[in-house]
């Protein structure tokens, strides 16, 4: 087999030797797989004709793009074959708000290859590296995502190659489009080949504030009076007072104050009348606030928040659950006492807008029940946010870290119509096996991987 791939993409793309190792975990760090072998593509067709032989041989495996996954999504778990797919970076068109690019172009790039009037408005922490078919796999959002929507929103039609070897577009549809079974599905149900993308002008005006509080719930409670106002901030992050502190001892430091921070971003026609609401609203929970000439640095420290994270701890996890902002002020109160009762840190930097949590929870990777405590404490917070409402996952997936939530928060005839939906597409159960939706579970490779599946 091994050979055959080499001819389809040369000997330099095949990978076989320890270097394959590389591919063995993503941006979840707390599992690593074994791949059998790793293969990167140079074109479409080449991906196409690697596919098809894979499928021809009943070898399962992995469609992978730069590997920010944070929910372990494209950790080959069962020694799959892992097929790359950075080096299908093109741009193959832009015109009018539309542009057509390839799976393994990264975020930053379609902004920067697009009109200079336009931009894209989808921007994960990860931009500058989180290649476009990831972000569509697990419908990423990113600081945009409330006055712009998720990558959902900025995805006019897909090509894709599905787990039976046929290429299919899909394109929109006023009954019934095809496209959208696709974002999100964590790549279960085909691999991307090209998307065409939504691009938006470039606001006029934009303007940043910067809301100072005492305590987290206060800035919390900022976040829903903000909307009750009848303000919608193109952008609207929280960073606690415990992210703060690590930004300001790493490389991303901004001289932030060590406290509850927001940060709110104004665009478009009303920034003047929003940015009166919003000192309003800040000076209403006793709040100060603050308006920089240049706000670069601070934006910068808040995509920079999960990085830094590595000035305090070698390795971290990062939830992603979801919750309606009425309840922030209640749920960041818990998040502090389980920080406590657990004994863990616990630090929030997230997309306060909609409610997307982020807390990161710091483990010692050499100690399992540093592991273990952690994924306790985050198993209770995304358990808490269930209950308040909220969904197990925003933005970074389902993957394999979150699979016992799904019987939380489906009923078991959705997880059933769900499944029967991936079977169809891929009876043999071919493509990123043991990952998102799993009726019938897969064994835990290890004893960490049974701490994420299974419930004591």
């Amino acid at each position: 087999m091994e050979e055959e791939l080499r001819k389809i993409v040369g000997d330099r793309w095949v990978i076989t030797n320890e270097d394959k190792l590389l591919y063995s975990f993503d941006g979840f760090t707390a599992v690593s797989g074994n791949p059998s072998m790793v293969v990167l593509p140079g074109s479409e067709e080449e991906t196409v004709e690697v596919i098809r032989f894979l499928i021809s041989r009943g070898k399962e495996f992995i469609v992978r793009g730069s590997g920010t996954s944070l929910s372990g999504a494209t950790i080959p778990l069962g020694g799959e074959v892992v097929v790359s797919m950075t080096r299908l970076n093109k741009v193959y068109w832009a015109e009018g708000l539309e542009i057509e690019v390839g799976p393994g172009i990264a975020n930053i790039m379609v902004t920067r290859s697009s009109p200079s009037d336009l931009f894209y408005a989808p921007d994960p922490s990860s931009y500058v590296v989180s290649s476009i078919g990831g972000n569509i796999s697990h419908d990423s959002g990113g600081i945009h995502v409330i006055k712009y929507g998720p990558t959902f929103n900025s995805v006019i039609s897909i090509k894709v190659i599905l787990p039976n070897g046929r290429i299919e577009e899909f394109k929109p549809s006023p009954f019934f489009n095809p496209t959208s079974i696709f974002i999100g599905a964590e790549g279960t149900l085909g691999a991307i080949l090209r998307a065409r993308l939504r691009l938006f002008p470039k606001p006029k005006e934009r303007k940043t504030v910067i809301g100072i509080f005492k305590d987290v719930e206060s800035a919390s409670q900022a976040v829903i009076n903000m909307f009750k106002a009848g303000i919608i901030p193109s952008a609207l992050e929280m960073m606690d007072k415990s992210s703060v502190g690590v930004v300001e001892k790493s490389r991303y430091k901004a001289g932030l104050p060590l406290a509850n921070i927001l940060l709110v971003e104004l665009d478009g026609e009303n920034v003047k009348e929003e940015f009166e609401k919003v000192v309003a609203v800040i000076k209403g929970l006793d709040g100060e606030y603050t308006v920089p000439e240049d706000d670069s640095k601070y934006w910068n420290a808040r995509k920079g928040a999960f990085p830094a994270m590595g000035v305090v701890s070698p390795a971290y996890l990062t939830l992603d659950c979801n919750v309606p902002r009425k309840i922030l002020p209640k749920i960041m109160g818990r998040i502090e006492e389980i920080s406590k009762e657990k004994g863990v840190m616990i630090a929030n930097v997230f997309h306060a807008g909609d409610g997307n949590l982020h807390p990161l929870i710091p483990y010692n990777p050499e100690n399992k029940e540093s592991l273990k405590k952690a994924l306790e404490a985050g198993s209770e917070i995304t358990l808490l946010a269930i209950e308040m409402g909220g969904v197990p996952s925003g933005e970074h997936g389902i993957g394999l870290e979150k699979v016992k939530f799904l019987e939380k928060y489906y009923s078991e005839t959705d997880i059933e119509v769900m499944d029967r939906l991936r079977k169809t597409f891929d009876p043999k159960g071919l493509l990123n096996p043991c990952k998102s939706i799993i009726k019938d579970k897969c064994s835990p490779e290890n004893e960490v991987v049974r701490w994420m599946w299974e419930w004591d």
